[in-house]
């Protein structure tokens, strides 16, 4: 599995070849059950301020009290590459990847706070 990013617009979004889209609704993208809740800024989940690795780390925190989705996800994302939208990373499709491969979502939140710490002091 690896992480592809939605081509086109906002408005004319295209998953490229077989991928599985698993970002929230948008035009003619209909939301995944893998979409990540938390937005960065202002999220309307939880009424946090996330930056890109806090919203990251919410969403593995929330994937891991969620072990019907976690089984869910190693049946149905196996071996599938998975599109999303964002541009740059940590990315909640990362920690999708890691948990497939075995990790505990929670090891992929602290793993993607350190990594934003890293990206910003280098």
């Amino acid at each position: 599995m690896s992480r592809v990013r939605v081509q086109g617009d906002l408005f004319h979004g295209v998953v490229p070849g077989s991928a599985r889209y698993i970002g929230r609704a948008a035009p003619g993208l209909p939301r995944s059950r893998y979409a990540n809740v938390h937005r960065v800024g202002l999220c309307r989940r939880c009424g946090v301020v996330h930056d890109q690795a806090d919203a990251v780390a919410a969403y593995a925190a929330d994937l891991a009290e969620q072990p019907e989705l976690v089984a869910a996800a190693r049946r149905e994302l196996a071996g599938v590459d998975v599109a999303c939208w964002c541009p740059i990373w940590p990315c909640h499709g990362d920690v999708l990847e890691a948990v497939l491969a075995g990790v505990d979502p929670l090891q992929m939140a602290d793993r993607n706070r350190w990594l934003a710490d890293m990206s910003e002091a280098g």
